[in-house]
């Protein structure tokens, strides 16, 4: 049955991902990035039921994220430096995104974190 789950959440996810891809520019990829990494920082620090997560987890984030990832290739370059041009401009780009992705899913996971402490302390 979790196959299951995860398989509708990835074809929802499939969805989301071709809608963020129609136009991918910079900035769209990046809010993407952080958006989905932020959604699942929150999502780890909640418990959730078994079922919500492979749905919302594991099914929509996950194929959405790796549709993002697919955009974010960097063209090729024709020539006997190709090699090295390409390599460079993808470790910059996958610094930025790695950067991006994990402050934001640090940033929901504290949320989360913090608004339980900070409600336990004020009941």
């Amino acid at each position: 049955m979790t196959w299951v789950l995860v398989a509708v959440g990835g074809a929802m996810g499939s969805a989301v991902g071709a809608l963020l891809m129609r136009r991918p520019t910079g900035t769209r990829l990046l809010l993407a990035t952080a958006a989905m990494c932020g959604l699942m920082g929150l999502l780890s620090a909640q418990l959730l039921s078994p079922k919500v997560t492979a749905v919302l987890g594991y099914g929509v984030l996950g194929s959405a994220a790796s549709m993002v990832t697919m955009a974010v290739a960097s063209p090729m370059w024709v020539g006997g430096d190709a090699p090295v041009h390409s390599t460079v401009s993808v470790t910059k780009r996958l610094a930025v995104y790695c950067v991006v992705g994990v402050t934001f899913a640090l940033l929901g996971y504290l949320a989360v974190r913090g608004g339980e402490t900070l409600f336990k302390k004020l009941t």
